[in-house]
């Protein structure tokens, strides 16, 4: 089984004063950042052919301690029969991770949703879990944040 495999990055927005810290972890990571002599490009997909399969915990957690302020998704691509990492960070709503396909599509494990269901409480309805504990099992809140970068910085 393989050891490696793709990971793509989109950094949509950053703080003028973090921006280096980006482009410093993406280099440390190895992503190619093309032949772009102006810094950061919001938006762009960033990306790299092959790395550890920590890659995406590794960036992900890099950007968060050294680039708080960037609004950011990436993934990493499945290897086998194992899904993939998908990671999306929107300051002062928070961080979502779950298992993702090669397109970077969210998968929710079935069984891990049937433990966070099975652990609400017995009067909680689906609609207040859904509202409540669920955005963040779902990841909702983050993604809904996230849509609004995504659209003002289409790839």
């Amino acid at each position: 089984m393989s050891e490696s495999s793709p990971l793509q990055m989109f950094v949509y927005s950053v703080h003028e004063s973090e921006a280096k810290a980006v482009l410093e972890v993406m280099k440390e990571e190895d992503l190619d950042l093309g032949s772009s002599t102006h810094g950061l490009v919001l938006g762009r997909r960033y990306g790299i052919d092959e790395t550890p399969l920590s890659g995406a915990y590794d960036l992900s957690t890099a950007l968060l301690q050294r680039a708080p302020s960037a609004v950011f998704k990436l993934w990493q691509h499945p290897v086998g029969e194992d899904d993939g990492r998908f990671v999306a960070h929107v300051p002062g709503v928070g961080t979502f991770g779950a298992g993702c396909d090669s397109e970077g599509t969210p998968r929710i494990s079935v069984p891990e949703l049937i433990s966070q269901l099975a652990d609400a409480p017995e009067e909680m309805t689906v609609r207040e879990w859904l509202a409540g504990p669920g955005t963040k099992a779902l990841g909702t809140a983050v993604l809904s944040a996230l849509a609004s970068y995504e659209e003002a910085h289409p790839s």
